[in-house]
């Protein structure tokens, strides 16, 4: 009468085997997340862009025209940016 003897995993491997699937599963959601790097250079230089022109146009060094002008730019770099960073998903739907 012998018994039939399953082999049997250590609970240990089992554990180290799923903490590892768990930290692959979540280095791929961080990089399903991670903002495009040209996005985000834009979106910093169109900070730094608008910032100097609000203090040349407070400091009266540039007309209102002129501060107009790059008030808009400043729009259609930020509209660029964005676009870059959140509209670019590759045939994605936008996610709420």
């Amino acid at each position: 009468m012998a018994k039939n003897k399953k082999r049997r995993r250590s609970r240990t491997a089992e554990l180290k085997r799923q903490m590892e699937q768990e930290k692959l599963a979540d280095e791929k959601s961080r990089a399903k997340n991670r903002w495009n790097p040209a996005g985000r250079a834009l979106l910093w230089g169109d900070l730094v862009f608008l910032a100097l022109s609000s203090l040349l146009e407070m400091n009266g060094l540039i007309t209102d025209q002129a501060a107009g002008l790059c008030t808009i730019i400043g729009v259609v770099l930020l509209l660029i940016a964005l676009w870059l960073l959140f509209g670019n998903r590759k045939g994605k739907g936008p996610e709420l």
